[in-house]
C-alpha cells in the first residue's frame, strides 16, 4: 500500500491543480488520498477479473434496469449502437458487460501496448465474456464488419491523441484538451445510436452501469457534435465524484503541461 500511496504523485498533484483551479490544496490533496485508496481496489478487481466467473462479475458490476430496458430498445431498431466510457470507475469490468448484457455481436476499442506480450494476455482476458477486441489501428476493418451486421461497439474515448491536429480540442476541466473523435465520426457514418457510460462505485468491488442517450441517430449531428457531448457527461462524473478518474495518467501532456 505504500507503494501505491507514492504512484505518480506528481503527476496527480499537477493533473489536480491544473483541472481544480478552485480548490484549496487540503481539498486536491483529500481527492488524491481518495483516489489512491480506488486505484488501489481497481488494481485488484483487474487482476481478480483474471478468474472471475460471470455470475460473480454480473453480481458486481449491473447494468441498472432502466439501462437494460433502454439496451432492450435500442437492440430492437436495427441500428449500431456505441457505448462510450471513459477511465472512470472500473472500465475494465464495464467492457464486460457490453459482451454479457447484449444478443448482438460486441466489440470493444483498445489502444494496442507496446509490449506485444501483454497485449495477448489483454487480448484473451477482456474477451472472455464474448467482445471482441479491435485495436485502435483496425477501424477499417471494423468498419467492413459493421457495413454486414448490427453490433454494439464499446469505446474509452479519453485517452490522449498523438495525432493532435486531427482530434477534437475542447475545454475539459478547465483545460483546452484534444479527444480522439474517430468515435464521432464512425457514428455519423453507420448512424449509430451512441450511448454514455455512467459507472458509480456503489462500494468497493461493487459498481452500478448507467445509460445516457447522447443521440439516436447519429447521422443527422454535425462533426464533433458527439464528442463534444461526450466529453459534458464526462465532466460531470468527475465533477460529482473526482477520486474515480485515471488522475495518475498524462492526460495533458500535449495540451501544455509539463510533467
Amino acid at each position: 500500500m505504500i507503494h501505491i500511496y507514492s504512484y505518480r504523485k506528481t503527476i496527480i498533484d499537477l493533473n489536480l491543480i491544473h483541472a481544480f483551479k478552485d480548490k484549496r490544496s487540503e481539498e486536491l490533496w483529500f481527492i488524491r488520498d481518495n483516489y489512491y485508496r480506488h486505484f488501489a481496489d481497481f488494481i485488484f478487481e483487474t487482476i481478480k477479473s483474471i478468474s472471475i466467473s460471470k455470475e460473480e462479475l454480473q453480481h458486481r458490476i449491473q447494468l441498472h434496469h432502466n439501462s437494460y430496458a433502454m439496451l432492450k430498445k435500442y437492440e430492437e431498431t436495427g441500428q449500431h449502437i456505441f457505448v462510450v466510457l471513459g477511465h472512470y470507475g472500473n472500465w475494465e469490468w464495464a467492457s464486460f458487460v457490453a459482451g454479457m448484457e447484449t444478443k448482438l455481436p460486441s466489440y470493444a476499442i483498445y489502444a494496442p501496448p507496446s509490449n506485444k506480450t501483454f497485449e495477448k494476455f489483454l487480448v484473451k482476458n477482456r474477451s472472455r465474456f464474448g467482445c471482441q477486441l479491435v485495436g485502435m489501428n483496425q477501424m477499417k476493418s471494423l468498419y467492413v464488419n459493421l457495413q454486414k451486421q448490427q453490433s454494439l461497439v464499446a469505446f474509452v474515448a479519453d485517452q490522449t491523441p498523438v495525432d493532435t491536429d486531427n482530434a477534437y480540442w475542447t475545454n475539459f476541466l478547465s483545460i483546452n484538451t484534444p479527444f480522439f473523435n474517430g468515435f464521432d465520426n464512425l457514428a455519423r457514418k453507420t448512424n449509430a445510436i451512441v450511448l454514455y457510460t455512467s459507472i458509480k462505485k456503489i462500494n468497493r468491488g461493487y459498481y452500478e452501469i448507467n445509460f445516457e442517450t447522447i443521440t439516436e441517430n447519429a447521422s443527422q449531428e454535425t462533426a464533433n457534435t458527439i464528442a463534444e457531448k461526450y466529453v459534458r457527461f464526462l465532466e460531470k462524473d468527475i465533477q460529482d465524484k473526482p477520486e474515480y478518474w485515471l488522475w495518475s495518467h498524462r492526460r495533458w501532456k500535449r495540451a501544455g503541461i509539463n510533467y
